[in-house]
């Protein structure tokens, strides 16, 4: 027996489910792990042009699910852009798009400062209260890092916490007054707590599936990186070695790093793509709203060598009249993916 999806639609505050009901034709929202802000669109009849437009910045909450299980919050942003759309036959719609973080803000004006002997948890901190960051987390792992010297030269917050998480191997995200870096192919929220599993079987939740277990360029056995010690006054390396054991090819950064302890970052960021890219691929499935990026994805049932377990790359659901779905895009394959035993 099939679930009949519903969803709820918050304004400012206020409860707009039941007004929009009726007019809703899809609802789509968009988290995805390499991206600073989730995204979230909401297409709506107007023929007539019934629908009173929400202004710019109106904070909006969309929650989503099945009448049998209730509503989970899937999304929590302001409104970017209202769009109308139609033509001189046919029909009218409006589309509602919103951001996570107020694109008007402070967190994309463009900073000029330096941090001399800070940690990563101090520079995105001081960074985030200039941008209207209130609230800065970051992962135990990253936020004791020291770096002696740090600028942001006309670099806006946002573009300062990529620029961070790519050298780290972390992921950047804000949403609202909420700034986040989260350790990449960590399955933990920065406070330590566990992501959501989300189990795809298939003739249970499992609708389609497209996923490519092995990838051979991205491969690497063994990442290294240059820096030069100027006490010992000469070159030297560090390395690290993947958790891919059919790779044989070796990767060496082409830049030389400053000093002995960001080497070591850029031989962990770089290990951890390494992993996250040997593999690829897409499921969908009956809608899901504890699926979050960074999480883990076991597929089941599907066939020996695709079955088992994927980090979750990002996260798209869909509403429409017909249903719900989520699409989960996968990386580093794990397990028994990639293993035909017979």
């Amino acid at each position: 027996m099939s679930k009949r999806a519903i969803f709820a639609v918050m304004i400012n505050g206020a409860d707009m489910t039941a007004g929009l009901a009726r007019y809703v034709i899809s609802i789509r929202v968009s988290d995805k792990a390499g991206s600073s802000g989730d995204t979230a669109s909401i297409e709506l009849d107007d023929r007539g042009g019934q629908i009173a437009l929400p202004q710019a910045g109106a904070l909006i909450a969309v929650m989503l699910g099945f009448a049998e299980t209730g509503v989970g919050l899937v999304f929590s942003g302001t409104v970017d852009e209202v769009r109308s759309r139609g033509t001189r036959g046919g029909g009218m719609t409006v589309v509602v798009s919103a951001k996570g973080f107020d694109s008007k803000g402070k967190a994309k004006q463009p900073q000029q400062r330096h941090f001399d002997q800070k940690t990563i948890q101090e520079i995105l901190t001081e960074a985030g209260k200039d941008a209207g960051i209130s609230d800065v987390k970051v992962d135990p792992e990253f936020a004791s890092i020291k770096r002696p010297y740090e600028r942001m030269d006309d670099e806006s917050f946002i573009a300062l916490g990529e620029r961070l998480a790519s050298e780290l191997g972390g992921t950047f995200k804000i949403s609202g007054t909420t700034a986040v870096l989260a350790k990449r192919n960590g399955g933990t929220a920065p406070g330590g707590a566990a992501l959501a599993t989300v189990i795809a079987q298939r003739g249970v939740n499992l609708q389609t599936w497209d996923v490519a277990p092995f990838l051979g360029r991205p491969r690497f056995k063994k990442v290294r990186a240059r820096f030069y010690d100027a006490k010992e006054a000469k070159w030297k390396e560090v390395e690290a070695e993947t958790t891919i054991e059919d790779a044989d090819a070796e990767l060496t950064s082409r830049y030389a790093e400053p000093d002995e302890e960001q080497a070591k970052q850029k031989v962990a960021n770089d290990k951890t793509e390494s992993e996250r890219g040997a593999g690829e691929g897409t499921v969908v499935i009956e809608g899901n709203v504890m699926a979050q990026p960074e999480g883990l994805c076991i597929i089941a049932g599907a066939r020996p060598g695709i079955d088992g377990s994927y980090r979750i790359d990002s996260v798209d659901h869909e509403y429409s009249r017909g249903g719900f779905s989520t699409t989960l895009s996968l990386k580093q394959p794990q397990g028994t993916a990639g293993i035909d035993g017979r």
